[in-house]
Parts: C-alpha cells; structure tokens; sequence
C-alpha cells in the first residue's frame, strides 16, 4: 500500500498520468472520440489553455490564479461575467518549484503557494486592478520538507503548511501590513505520516495524514501554535488525500486515495470528528481532490481516472447524496476543483491535458460546461 500511494503521489504533483489508450482511463478516450473537432469542444466548453501540469486554481476578486507544478509558476486569468476565463497578456509569475497549491487570505490581499520541490512557501500582494502579483518581501519562506498544502484561518492571522515528507505541520502568523510569514512558536507541529493536505476553521486544523489512514486534529492557541484534541488522530478510510471543511464548519470530507470513498464527518465543539450515517460515500476512481461550495449545499470530488463527482450536504446530518448526473465529465487526470465565491460557477484544472475547464453550476449543484460564446 506504501508504495502504491507513493507512486499516487508522484503522479499528482507531477502530472504524470496513464495513456488515454489505457483501458482503465478508457472513459476520457470515449468522450473524445465522441466529438468531432476536439478545437470546438475546446473552445465550446470554456476550457483554456494552462501551463505544464496545473494543480490547483483560487480565485480573489475578478482573477483567477492557476500553479502549474511542472512550470514553476502561476498563471493569472481575468474572470468574465460568465464566468469564462481569459488568460492576462503577462507572463507567467515566478514560484518556487513545483508549486501545488495556491491560497488567497480571506481579504484577498495576498497569495501564497506551497513548493513541493523547493521546501517553501511563495508570498504574493495581489494587485486588485491588474491582478498582478508581486513577491512581498522575505519571500519564499522556508516550509518543511514537500510543502504540498496551505490553508488560513478565517480571520487571516495564521497561515498552516502540510509537509509531506516531514510528517509535520508548519503554522506561520501572517503580517496584516506586508503578507510576510513568520513561524509562530513550536512550529513545526508533529502530524500523521505523510501529512498531504489540511483544513482550517478559527479554532481547529485539521490534517489528512495519507499514510497513517488517519485524520489529526488540532486546536489553535492564541498565538497559532497548535495542540492536539483529545481522540486525535480519527480513522478515516485508505489514503486520506484531501480534506475540506463546510462554511459553518459542522462536516469535513475526507477523500480515500486508495479506494471510491470519501468519508463524512460532524465536527463537535471540541473538534472531534464523529463518522455520519451512510459514511464513507461511493466516488469514482482515485479520489483526490475535495471542495465544498460556498453555500454548504454541494461537495464536489477529484477523481483521477474519472471525472467530479458532485454531492448534495444533508444539512441535519452531513450525509452526502450523488448529483442526477455526477460524475461529471473533465479532462484527463483532473487535480482540484475550485467554486467560485459566488457558488455559480466550478473550475478544474486537467493535470493531464494542462488546461483549466470552466462550468455553469445550476440550482441543484449540477456542473454544466459554460455554452458557447
């Protein structure tokens, strides 16, 4: 199992994929076929063109910001009122290398990205009337070993770095002023094994440890340092890969690299996580990625070799329902799915096609590639 998650691994933060004509990734193979000029559905669907492998999109204001992992850099995308994107004529900002994950503070003032490859965290100021990004001074900070995941807290004080070959979680306090990183004291904080992506509200951190099967849980002190729950860590299923929180922070959502599940959980006042009734949840093949709409009505998943699956919260119990129609359809080897603030509109960045797809979601949660222009 080590190291067939190992392997998983490489392939997400690298982007190496299967070949389409591999039968277990036939159902990609089919969609295409099924089209005859590929340049229209392209074109159709609200796809564009990203750089060498995107892991992840986040959105601030009307911009939309994409790490490519295998660029060493983010692109910058103007968002249009239909949510299309449209790619800003300036080049490519510079991160650190393999850059997974990109993070916007809640004010929407600063940027920061997780380097895989180069144990470190790239801090930006986003210029709000270009979009622009520019390095805030100290940057990069230094991140343990294979940073892969960022997330802030709600009130934009602490920011929390998950290190994937350290086993260990860094906390940094965030300058209100500049966006530059300082270690708060204790940090790094010991997790799980292999510590691949974590979840914030504004009183706990939650850690998806994929090789311990396991989910840590951590209060935050008032200076940012951390401390473990009593109970912690909480079983999950196998390969815990990502995990997301609901706006009002009840449930979290843990995807299973190595099965189709992703387990629910209701978070109680003291941060303990309780599986729900109907836990885990079927998926499609390798799920990787999870995010909840704005609203906590949706939950949305990565899965690899097929697809997002799209959900509806119970909001009594957190229990997940599949979408008429989920999975729903994307490029190859799809990394990470971001809804917008507005929760109209979902994009995915296509790790194994190097471009990010834009969707339409309806009233029930449904995703639907944008129409033509």
């Amino acid at each position: 199992m080590f190291s067939r998650l190992l392997l998983l691994l490489s392939f997400f933060l690298t982007g190496c994929s299967p070949s389409p004509t591999n039968p277990v990734d036939s159902r990609f193979s089919d969609v295409v076929k099924n089209t005859d000029n590929p340049a229209d559905r392209l074109r159709s669907n609200g796809t564009v063109k990203a750089g060498i492998t995107p892991s992840s999109v986040a959105i601030s204001g009307k911009y939309a910001y994409v790490t490519n992992s295998n660029g060493g850099n983010v692109m910058i995308y103007g968002i249009e009122k239909n949510g299309r994107l449209e790619p800003l004529k300036t080049a490519p900002v510079a991160s650190g290398w393999g850059p997974n994950l990109i993070a916007i503070d809640p004010s929407g003032k600063y940027a920061y990205t997780a380097n895989t490859d180069s144990t470190s965290v790239s801090a930006y100021v986003i210029d709000r009337n270009g979009g622009a990004l520019k390095p805030v001074p100290g940057s990069p900070f230094l991140a343990g070993h294979n940073p892969t995941f960022i997330a802030i807290t709600p009130s934009g004080k602490y920011a929390y770095v998950t290190n994937y070959g350290s086993t260990t979680v860094s906390a940094y306090a965030i300058d209100r002023e500049t966006g530059g990183l300082k270690e708060v004291p204790g940090s790094p904080f010991e997790s799980g094994k292999a510590p691949a992506s974590i979840a914030v509200s504004e009183k706990f951190v939650f850690v998806a440890n994929s090789n311990s099967n396991n989910v840590s849980v951590f209060s935050i002190r008032e200076d940012g340092s951390l401390a473990s729950v009593p109970g912690s860590p909480f079983k999950t299923g196998s390969g815990p890969f990502a995990i997301a929180l609901t706006p009002s922070g009840k449930y979290a959502y843990v995807t299973n690299s190595l099965t189709t599940k992703v387990s629910a959980f209701a978070v109680d006042g003291k941060g303990r996580l309780h599986s729900v009734p109907g836990s885990p949840f079927q998926t499609g093949m390798t799920p990787l990625w999870v995010t909840v709409s704005p609203s906590g009505k949706n939950v949305y998943v990565v899965n690899w070799l097929g697809g997002i699956s799209g959900y509806s919260v119970d909001q009594g119990t957190g229990a997940l329902a599949q979408l008429d129609g989920s999975p729903f359809e994307s490029g190859h080897a799809p990394k990470a799915v971001t809804v917008d603030p507005s929760g109209k509109f979902a994009y995915v960045a296509n790790g194994g096609d190097n471009d990010v797809t834009a969707y339409d979601i309806d009233a029930n949660g449904a995703l639907i590639f944008l129409k033509r222009r």
